[in-house]
Parts: C-alpha cells; structure tokens; sequence
C-alpha cells in the first residue's frame, strides 16, 4: 500500500480563520503544492516492485533578529546545530552554498539540516521551539536492483526552488520517470499534487499548518513479471560470473514473465538524488552496468538461428527433414574453408541429427540448396530484424536483405555475419515454436489501476504474425529440438528435466568485443508447461576467453531456473503433467564397424560413395 504523509492524516476542515493568530502582523501565509505520491509497480500477483516510502527531514527555522546578515544567519545556525547534536543526532550543517541561497531568497523559511532518514524524528519543543520535521515521500525499491532495467528509476523534476517564494511551489523536489516504466508511464503515475497553507511568525516558528487539498496518488502500473520467476532468473545470472541476460516469455500470450540483465544497478541510489561522482562511475563502467542487455543488446544468435534455416528448407521444398548432407569439419566455399564446431568427420546428417549435433557443414549445405530469401522471409516472420513492441526501447538487431555471396549465406545459416538479435527477440521466436501457431506480441504492462481499483489503459494480448509452416515441419523442428536436450548426445543435454520436457537449442557465435574477438554463448528453447514458457539466456565472452559453449555455460544457467518451477509450478504459474521424460540414445547416423560412432574417426560411406564427385557437385553449385 502507498504510504501516507502525517501532513494528511487526519487534518481538521480549513478553517475561516487561524486559531491564535487574530489580527497579528507577525505571521505570514505560504501556500505550497503537496506533490503526489506516485503509483505502484506491480508484478502480476499484485507484489510490489517499486512504490513509495516516507522519509524524514529535519528543519530549523532561523529567528527574525538572526537574520540581519548571512554571517549572523549563518553562526546562528551552527551553534543551534551544535546544541542539538545529542538531542538530534541527524542534524548537520548544510554546504555553505546552500546556506547563503536560502538565506537570499527564502531566510524567512525553515532550512533543511539533515538527510532523508526513514525513522521518524522526535523533537521536544520546548527544547528546540526551532525545529521541525517535514514528511516527504521518496521513491522505494523494495526488490533491490532486482528488475532494475525493466522498471527504470526516478530523476529531479526541475531545479530546486530558488529566489522568492512563489505561490503554489513544490514543498520538496519533484521527481519524474528518467528511464524504464519510471518513464514511459509517467503520466500515468504521477497524481495530483495537494495544497498546504503554512503560517510561518516572525519568531520562526510554526503559527499553524493546514492541508486544504490532500495529494492523490498516480495510478499503480500492473506488469507481467512474476516476481519467484524474476528472482530465480537474477539469481541465476548473479552466479554466471559473465555478462549475461535472460528472457522468460509465456508463449501463449506473449507475457514476460522475467527479464533479466546483468550487472545490474540498484534504482534506490536514484531515488533521493544520486552524485554526479556516483553516477559517472555507474555510467562509465566498462561492465555496463546501466545497459539493458535483454532487449537492447544485439548480438549474431549462432547457432539458435538454424532451426529457421531448417523450417525454410521445409517450407521452400529445397531440403526435405531427411535429406542428408556430410557433416565434416570443414567445407570449401568459394575458395575459402568454412569450419565445422568440431574437427572430427561425423559421416552424414540430416535435419534432425544436424540440430542436435549443432552440425555448421550441414547448414552451409542446406543453405546453399536453399538460398538466401526463403531463409530471410522465415527469419522475419518470426521477429528477427524488427524491434519488439514494449514500453521500454528495444533493438531490432540486424537481418540483411540479402546474401550477396555464397560465402555470406554460409554465414547467415549459422546466425554468423551482419545477423544481430537481442535476447527479448530470440525468446520470441521460440514462443512461437512453442505455441505452434502464431508469434505473440510481447507484453510487459498488463493494465493500470487506480487506487480505488478501477482499471485502464489495458493491453490485450495479440499476434504479431500467424506461423508460415506446417504442423508437420514444424513438428520435424520441435522434435529436434527435443533432442538437443533428451539425447544422450544432444548438445543441450546439460538443460535436462526429469519431469518436464525441455526443448532447446545451443548456440556459440563470434563477434567482436571493444575491438577484440570474443565468443557469445546462448541457450534457447522452450518447456512443456501449461502455459509453455519460452526461454533465452545470453551469455557474453570476454575478449580471448575460451571454453565458453551453449551447451556448456549458458544451459546449466537456465537449467537452474526450470529446476525452480519443476519444484515449484505454483510460485511460477504453470501446471504440467508429473510424467518421466525419457532420455533418447538411437544413433543419429549408422554405426561404423567398430561399434562406436562419436568416438571414432571413421565414417560411414553410404554405397556408392566418392568424395571428388560430391565435392565436384558443391563446387559447381556454389560458383
């Protein structure tokens, strides 16, 4: 709940007059805007994200005969401060700056000599007649840094009053939405501001005090964040030791259920005025710490790419699932070797195998068999290349138009070259895989409500596009993916459930990071839960670092997340059948002699066979 200013509680019908005051020309009339307290972020169940709290500050009010110059206002006030210390040990001595701009245009005024402190002062008036505290409301993170990038955080509205008091002017600073939903939903939250009447005497004292007009506060905001899924996912990264994000997505709906960047900042340091010192270090942290890595970072998607590339083979009617291609280490395109992952010679794939061995020489295959438009027109129809629509900015990464040579075709059927997506759209895209039917809009912000309960301004889950395939080629992807993580030689295997089937894919991909080259790791995919939840989790190499993988570093990472909701389906929101998920080991192409596929050299040649002819045949294709 919003907390209440004592300025409010139970303040008595204006009066006609001011009760003690009668006819004396000691006392003089401010008339000063109460700001609004600002609404609620709310997860889904209604838990709190950020809300407000009452903090307090400790004032004095300089006597009328101190005032005749600022050195006298300004020794008055640090013996009255010294003579508090004990008494009121949050009292401290403003900057001389400060002092002297109040003393020019507001002398008359209560100056405030402490910190925002949450504990309520006490004063005793017959001791200190001077002081008194003011009831503010300053903005609250109750998570911690926890959704920082999602949520934003809070700035000055304005500069300080200065100069002659003016009718009508803020008690204390007004703040405003700087980025995240702070921002985009600043209308929204802000309230209406409240009218206090303060008689102030020459004495410097409080003569009377009086609300004419409560404050009313902005409206709450009602996001799609599920606060156990959110924490699950923060902690998960937290422990990841790299630069990382995380999308969780209902893919029924197109709800975010968490979205996670790390590192991360942590808003409160906003919430009461941050330091321009504090603030420069935040901002010019080389870890980016103020960077929102889900939905604005951008970077090639490897290898989760090419369950795509397969749907467009499927659906252009140039690879059919069981067309094989050899999956050796490398392949000549155009005069230059194009590497496999691995440097072992695995004999040949098809769709099916290649998914769950992540095989690159089957892609640049299948590509080339493919072409480049129907691989783009897939691509697009499930969100790479086009900005998702959320209240926060959002990237829309990069799809070429086109391949204009083998050798970038090559690239673009393992999500290499000038290909670019951000975590959100990767999520998306799997959301799509999982519900089988159309890619969903993402959402964030559900609806927003008064403090009374009434509802508005709500979004209705929609489609964004209606899926371009078959149930069954579809099916032929999904299987795969299946795979990935239930085969004993998948390479997501790391991702694996006992009770819930995980769907998913690995990827590993080159870019280059402050001019070095780096490795990107993801895993991304979906679970069988009602609703499905679609995933993806991004993981960022360091420049020369090696021993990241898909399979290896960015599973295991998730994996601690889908743990949490196969223990917990109820915290998260899902359902599932409590059914064993069985772990598949058929080979995925015929065994060689020795008896040991993945751990021999030795390949299997169907009858036939010639390696000069099908090298003669790719040759000839790809000139």
């Amino acid at each position: 709940m919003l907390a209440a200013s004592p300025l409010i509680a139970d303040n008595p019908p204006a009066p006609a007059f001011v009760p003690g005051t009668g006819t004396r020309t000691d006392v003089k009339p401010y008339y000063f805007a109460i700001p609004a307290p600002r609404g609620q972020i709310l997860d889904r169940k209604g838990r709190p994200l950020a809300q407000n709290a009452v903090v307090h500050r400790l004032q004095l009010t300089v006597p009328a005969e101190q005032r005749g110059t600022l050195e006298t206002y300004t020794a008055w006030l640090e013996q009255e401060i010294a003579a508090s210390k004990h008494d009121l040990p949050a009292a401290r001595m403003p900057d001389a700056d400060q002092v002297k701009r109040h003393y020019e245009g507001r002398r008359e005024l209560p100056l405030t000599v402490s910190d925002a402190v949450k504990q309520e002062i006490t004063i005793d008036p017959q001791k200190h007649p001077h002081a008194s505290v003011r009831a503010e409301y300053e903005r609250y993170y109750p998570q911690g840094n926890m959704a920082a990038h999602l949520l934003g955080y809070v700035s000055a509205d304005g500069a300080p009053p200065i100069g002659q008091v003016q009718r009508g002017e803020p008690l204390w600073q007004r703040t405003r939405g700087a980025v995240g939903l702070e921002a985009a939903y600043h209308k929204q939250l802000t309230g209406t501001d409240g009218t206090l009447c303060l008689m102030m005497t020459d004495a410097g004292t409080i003569a009377y005090e009086q609300v004419f007009v409560p404050p009313q506060a902005g409206r709450d905001i009602v996001t799609t964040l599920n606060l156990d899924t959110q924490r699950c996912a923060e902690n998960a990264l937290d422990h990841c030791g790299h630069r990382c994000a995380m999308v969780i997505v209902d893919s029924s709906t197109g709800d975010i259920r968490a979205m996670a960047s790390y590192p991360r900042f942590n808003p409160n340091a906003f919430a009461g005025g941050i330091s321009s010192d504090d603030f420069t270090k935040l901002s010019q942290d080389i870890e980016g710490p103020l960077f929102d890595r889900a939905v604005q970072g951008t970077y090639p998607p490897g290898s989760v790419f090419k369950p795509f590339v397969v749907l467009a083979g499927l659906r252009a009617g140039t690879v059919d699932a069981q067309r094989e291609f050899e999956c050796g280490p490398t392949l000549m395109i155009d005069g230059r070797e194009f590497d496999n992952w691995s440097k072992d010679d695995y004999g040949f794939f098809n769709a099916r195998a290649a998914l769950i061995r992540s095989c690159n020489t089957y892609f640049y295959q299948s590509a080339m068999m493919t072409r480049d438009m129907p691989i783009l027109y897939m691509a697009r129809e499930f969100g790479f290349g086009v900005a998702p629509v959320l209240p926060v900015k959002t990237a829309a990464g990069s799809l070429p138009r086109n391949a204009p040579s083998n050798g970038d075709l090559a690239n673009l059927s393992i999500g290499q070259g000038v290909t670019e997506a951000s975590p959100l759209q990767v999520a998306m895209a799997m959301s799509a895989l999982a519900n089988g039917t159309c890619r969903p809009r993402s959402r964030l912000v559900m609806h927003t409500q008064s403090q009374s309960g009434h509802v508005g301004d709500v979004a209705i889950p929609c489609r964004e596009t209606i899926m371009p395939v078959s149930q069954t080629d579809l099916e032929t992807v999904r299987n795969a993916m299946y795979s990935v993580v239930n085969h004993v030689n998948g390479t997501g295997k790391a991702a694996r459930l006992k009770k819930i089937a995980v769907y998913g894919k690995t990827g590993t991909a080159q870019w280059v990071l402050r001019g070095a080259k780096a490795n990107v790791v993801w895993f991304a995919g979906f679970v069988d839960t009602q609703p499905p939840l679609a995933f993806a989790v991004m993981i960022e190499g360091n420049a020369g670092e090696g021993g990241l993988s898909g399979g290896g570093t960015a599973a295991p990472v998730i994996t601690k997340v889908l743990r949490d909701i196969e223990a917990r389906p109820e915290a998260h929101g899902v359902k599932y059948e409590n059914t064993r998920v069985d772990q598949e080991n058929d080979p995925l192409t015929e065994p060689v002699a020795s008896g040991g596929f993945y751990g021999e050299p030795q390949l299997v040649r169907p009858p036939g066979y010639s390696r000069g002819p099908v090298e003669g045949f790719f040759q000839r294709l790809f000139r």
